[in-house]
């Protein structure tokens, strides 16, 4: 069949006038879908591009209708009754007053191959249902694909959910070439003609799209403002969103708009559906049943009707479902429209409160878990809440009245602000709460000793010291033992990091206290690990040893794997001292986590520093230097000295270990390849069973290498290092290192492990 014939087979599908960007993969599932079912249903948001994503799949299929491709545009039409006129009308049929508009349809179409759309069903959903059904009964040859936020409902209806385009977080790999980018950059060329790529800051698109949260309707009503605006002033106007995306001519009504697309939804949602979605807008990012529950029922919203009510959202693509979490979540655009109408019901204020609530409970809950078998998944439950936490933390140190409980639930996430990384956040939200609320009471005194900690890992051990300084009074006159013990603990901790020789003392008599008291919660246990250090660090093998081992006897009695981790790092390191290597490197692989998930950045960085020092030892420095180059970056991401100052000197010995027998091509390219590593990417790496290397040649003995040459292998052999062979043959360091590199060229080698094992066997 010739394309002429092909182009004018009957139908009426308007012509492209704008390049079609993205969506592969859902061109392929609705292609898919169409093989398996006659009638699929492309179901999202309002401006998501389920009408253009219809269109072109329906092109593409042009040669498998004969009797063509028809659209029925169905959102002016406002009477159920004339629906069926409505498609013949799209259809090109004549009159069909003569009898019932359904039965006359389904016959004309009963022997017809063809495909139709019908395009915006969701004011319709009932109406939609019985005509898709009546003509698919009808005609054996009839496809239907319709656009809806709403499933119809039908029986066989295959649902294809159109998310938005993928608008990464700024920074992100692909986030300046993403799906959404990449129609701005298009739209943005035909409104401002000889804009090119290049003459776009791609960072600036990237992040303006993301914060239009992918919708196709809202990107290209941003490009069509360039005509008057810069980029940099459409981002500074995009608060008010429904102000600045303005109507754009050659849209439908409904389209004019970003305001009048979710306006069209809302209208659509009956009044226990708008209530809940205004309410649902006080969550800023997902959440669950549970906290709908706590936060969004009342009176007025019974929460025997929430599943129900909430499930309708979800069917008219107000809230999105991951049934992956079984949570749930709005988009920012749709989010800030119920944001609008709760604050104009006046109940915005009454929701915040129940909405702090909820997640203080959250917070307590987790403190008191953070010790037992549940602690991860109860870290994992606040990391999936941040930025609820975040928002409950807010209101409560920008409430009147409600700063003590905001400073008191900054104190009880102190674990997940640990063991997450999360350093400098915790510390600030934990400032912020100490100058909101000045009450000498036990709240102030615990946010006080829980500062001191957070500042001495960070390295603030002035602001540590004024903390512990202040709190001091107060815990003698409590005569609390739970105080005692915090007071000593973070004393010890000021200790450890600013390399004071009273540390170990001090964190010996916080471990008593604690025994005496009783270990309540995960941070109490931290006195182990930085005890075992100082003696690892004092040089005391068999004294780090039985710290180590009380330590580990400790977590396992409590059920905490957390501080586990920091302990069982700190043996294998003391084991790798001692001479131990494969002792070490079994240790150190065991305590990598098994995942990034939990985002304990923390635990992440030491592990793989750690299983890294092993493997230098055990001979394979290129991956330790992989691996060391991955946590120079977690370790800028975490804010922390590194566990105090003998930390650091550690990690710089190790680090330099693992780098010096490399050519400096390996080392650039070990750097290269762990900078760029995410902690998922590099604990994989850590994970990998080390490789097998290719057997190589065995070099001539002597044969590659100078007189030199073979003075510094013999001195390699020594055990020596770079600095030391030079100071041995009266020569500079820089000539040293020349020629290692030199032998190791030579001889096809990349380790000073092989070079020590060639040289034994040619002395």
């Amino acid at each position: 069949m010739t394309r002429l014939a092909v182009e004018r087979r009957p139908g009426n599908l308007p012509a492209e006038v704008t390049t079609f960007v993205g969506r592969r993969h859902e061109l392929l599932e609705v292609r898919a879908a169409l093989e398996r079912s006659r009638l699929v249903t492309l179901c999202g948001p309002g401006g998501v591009g389920k009408t253009r994503l219809a269109l072109r799949v329906a092109a593409d299929l042009c040669r498998a209708f004969d009797d063509g491709l028809w659209l029925a545009e169905l959102s002016a039409l406002h009477e159920p009754a004339l629906l069926s006129r409505r498609v013949a009308d799209a259809l090109r049929l004549p009159d069909l007053s003569a009898g019932d508009p359904l039965s006359l349809l389904a016959e004309h179409l009963a022997d017809r191959r063809l495909l139709l759309i019908l395009d915006t069903c969701e004011h319709l959903p009932d109406e939609c249902a019985k005509l898709a059904e009546v003509l698919l009964r009808a005609a054996p040859g009839l496809r239907v694909i319709t656009t809806t936020r709403e499933p119809l409902d039908v029986l066989g209806e295959h649902v294809v959910r159109i998310p938005p385009l993928p608008a990464p977080e700024p920074g992100s790999p692909g986030a300046a070439t993403s799906d959404a980018s990449a129609l701005f950059v298009d739209r943005a060329g035909l409104v401002v003609p000889g804009l090119t790529p290049a003459t776009l800051d791609t960072g600036t698109v990237g992040h303006l799209c993301h914060r239009l949260d992918g919708i196709p309707l809202a990107i290209e009503l941003a490009a069509v403002r360039l005509r008057t605006m810069s980029l940099d002033q459409i981002m500074e106007r995009l608060d008010d969103r429904f102000r600045l995306l303005g109507a754009a001519r050659g849209r439908h009504d409904r389209q004019q708009t970003l305001r009048a697309t979710v306006e069209w939804s809302h209208d659509l949602c009956g009044p226990e559906e708008r209530l809940l979605w205004a309410r649902l807008a006080v969550f800023p990012g997902g959440f669950d049943i549970p906290a709908a529950e706590a936060v969004c029922t009342d009176d007025d919203l019974p929460a025997d009707w929430l599943a129900d009510t909430l499930g309708r959202l979800v069917d008219k693509s107000i809230v999105q479902y991951e049934r992956e979490t079984g949570r749930y979540a709005m988009l920012d655009t749709i989010r800030e429209f119920g944001a609008e109408r709760l604050d104009t019901r006046g109940d915005h204020a009454a929701l915040r409160h129940r909405h702090r609530d909820h997640y203080l409970s959250l917070a307590r809950d987790a403190f008191d878990h953070s010790l037992g078998t549940e602690q991860i998944v109860w870290l994992d439950r606040l990391r999936r809440e941040h930025h609820n936490l975040r928002v409950a933390l807010d209101y409560s140190l920008s409430t009147p009245g409600e700063e003590g409980t905001g400073l008191d639930m900054a104190r009880v996430l102190q674990h997940y602000w640990v063991f997450r990384g999360a350093f400098g956040e915790g510390r600030d939200w934990l400032r912020r709460g100490l100058a909101a609320y000045d009450t000498p009471d036990t709240i102030r005194c615990r946010g006080l000793l829980v500062s001191a900690i957070m500042h001495s890992l960070v390295a603030e051990t002035g602001l540590a010291r004024t903390f512990i300084d202040e709190a001091a009074p107060f815990v003698a006159r409590a005569g609390d033992a739970d105080l005692t013990a915090q007071s000593l603990l973070a004393e010890g901790l000021l200790a450890y990091c600013a390399g004071d020789e009273q540390a170990g003392p001090l964190l010996e008599a916080a471990i008593e206290a604690f025994e005496r008291n009783g270990y309540r919660e995960v941070y109490s246990l931290a006195a182990h690990p930085h005890l075992a250090t100082i003696r690892l660090y004092d040089g005391d093998i068999p004294g780090t040893l039985r710290a180590c081992d009380e330590g580990l006897h400790t977590c396992d009695r409590t059920g905490d794997r957390l501080v586990r981790q920091f302990v069982q790092m700190c043996q294998s390191l003391t084991l790798l001292l001692s001479g131990d290597i494969e002792g070490a490197a079994a240790g150190a692989y065991e305590a990598i986590p098994a995942s990034a998930d939990s985002g304990e950045l923390l635990a992440t960085a030491v592990a793989l520093d750690t299983y890294a020092a092993a493997l230098t030892a055990q001979g394979d420095p290129f991956r330790a230097a992989v691996l060391m180059s991955a946590t120079d970056r977690y370790w800028a991401l975490i804010r922390s000295p590194m566990l105090g100052p003998s930390y650091a000197d550690l990690r710089n010995t190790s680090r330099e270990a693992a780098f010096a027998p490399l050519a400096p091509a390996d080392r650039s390219a070990a750097e290269a390849r762990g900078s760029a590593m995410t902690p998922a990417e590099a604990l994989a790496e850590a994970r990998r069973e080390p490789a097998v290397p290719s057997p190589r040649p065995e070099a001539p003995a002597g044969a590659q290498l100078s007189r030199r040459e073979l003075q510094v292998a013999a001195l390699v052999a020594e055990g020596l290092s770079n600095r030391e062979i030079a100071d041995r043959l009266v020569i500079a360091k820089r000539t040293a290192d020349s020629h290692l590199e030199h032998i190791l060229a030579k001889l096809g080698f990349t380790s000073r492990a092989q070079i020590a094992a060639w040289h034994e066997r040619h002395p």
